[in-house]
């Protein structure tokens, strides 16, 4: 960036919007806040050139561009490498899983240059889990890049009948289809077992319980516009994936999985109103007479279908008088299908405060299907009925950690499906 002379310093300017492009390990607030630099006021040369300086002195960037386009002030950053290494650790609350503890492990050069391990665990009340993935640009040959994951996780969530266990090893390949697409090849042998079945649940889950060995192969397709995140940060991005597994190698069951996501953020104003929408499909199918099990099947619910309880959206077996006192037991068995959309309207309440998002969401999304050789214990309730929520939400990065919650104002379903109107997230990390 040039510093001007006088005689040719442009007049100070306001910006509607200041974006902040090229970032990947700092938060746009973060950029932002360092720069000094809002919407709303005129700034002038001397203002861009402090920010530059600030975000140069940081020692966090190889390159800081700051640039015009109209009335939107763009913030360009190189980042420098990331470090050789190290250990995060986190706490945090999510109302599908309650309290929990994170952390993650990063090793770069753990087999040569070009070599990752990075791990990750979480511990919380109703889940526990472990991964590991060993991955390098050199894994299989000089040409080909992949590794290896490892992944043992154990729920126990209170909504749900049932203990459910799994491990498995996936050896994987990975392509560069272009600038924006990748693919992945993978083998996975993994073990499920299903346990502590309330003696009063599903004669369907009931005959599902017990261990199941999964070998198969699989593929990952995914693509993008060039500057997307997960974390959809500003201006206009979408992505799609999608996942085919096939199991059944060796002689277990055999079984088609396949899920599709669609996401995409488009900026309407330049004031930051946005609209934020995520569709995903999924079906499982059994061939030669094997059917899928309860862990291989589909529930939405909590995060994935907002307004509703975790794993409550899906078809159930309804057993009338059959708990204790002649009370229903209503069993979750998931569905061989399902749908959803969740679409968000953020709404730039406060615009000189980027890392405090607001947004209006409606949900709609649904589970059905379900193959079975065993007779339902009542009534199998199996229709594809479509649940809708809407309410209102936000989202808010401070130096303790972020937090998100969300309030439904309304929600559509049916007579046995549990609601659960607000819900909150909140994750830190040091």
């Amino acid at each position: 960036m040039a510093v001007s002379t006088a005689a040719n310093t442009p007049p100070p300017r306001i910006f509607s919007t200041i974006e902040v492009v090229g970032n990947d390990r700092f938060r746009d607030g973060d950029i932002l806040a360092t720069s000094g630099l809002q919407t709303g006021v005129a700034l002038s040369q001397s203002d861009l050139e402090q920010a530059y300086e600030a975000l140069q002195f940081t020692g966090e960037f190889e390159r800081v561009e700051i640039r015009s386009q109209g009335d939107v002030l763009i913030i360009e950053v190189d980042e420098t490498p990331q470090y050789s290494g190290g250990l995060t650790f986190g706490l945090g609350y999510d109302t599908d899983i309650g309290v929990f503890g994170a952390g993650g492990l990063l090793i770069d050069g753990a087999l040569g240059p070009g070599s990752q391990l990075r791990g990750d665990f979480l511990v919380g009340e109703e889940v526990q889990t472990l991964g590991l993935d060993l991955s390098s640009d050199t894994f299989w040959s000089p040409t080909l890049r992949g590794g290896v994951r490892f992944d043992v996780a154990n729920f126990e969530y209170d909504t749900t009948t049932y203990q459910y266990q799994f491990a498995a090893v996936e050896p994987y390949l990975q392509f560069e289809l272009n600038d924006r697409s990748r693919a992945e090849l993978r083998y996975t042998l993994g073990q499920r077992r299903i346990s502590d079945v309330d003696p009063s649940a599903s004669a369907i889950l009931q005959a599902e319980a017990g261990d199941r060995t999964s070998s198969g192969v699989g593929f990952t397709v995914r693509t993008g516009s060039a500057q997307f995140k997960d974390g959809f940060g500003v201006g206009n991005q979408w992505f799609f994936r999608f996942d085919q597994d096939f199991t059944g190698l060796g002689g277990d069951t055999t079984l088609s999985t396949s899920q599709a996501t669609f996401a995409f953020r488009q900026r309407l104003a330049p004031s930051g109103l946005a609209l934020r929408v995520r569709v995903e499909l999924g079906a499982v199918a059994g061939f030669d007479g094997d059917t899928p099990g309860v862990s291989e099947r589909f529930t939405l619910g909590g995060a994935r279908l907002r307004g509703f309880e975790r794993g409550a959206i899906s078809p159930r077996d309804v057993c009338s008088g059959c708990g204790a006192g002649g009370g229903d037991v209503v069993t979750e068995l998931g569905g061989d299908f399902y749908a959803v959309a969740r679409t968000d309207l953020l709404v730039p309440l406060f615009p000189d405060s980027p890392q405090f998002e607001t947004f209006v969401f409606f949900d709609v999304g649904s589970s059905w299907g379900l193959e079975t050789d065993t007779a339902a214990s009542g009534r199998l309730e199996d229709d594809t009925i479509w649940r809708n929520s809407a309410g209102i939400g936000a989202s808010f990065d401070t130096q303790i950690g972020q937090f998100e919650a969300y309030f439904a104002l309304h929600t559509d379903g049916t007579v046995h499906d549990e609601r659960q109107e607000f819900g909150l997230t909140f994750r830190s990390q040091f």
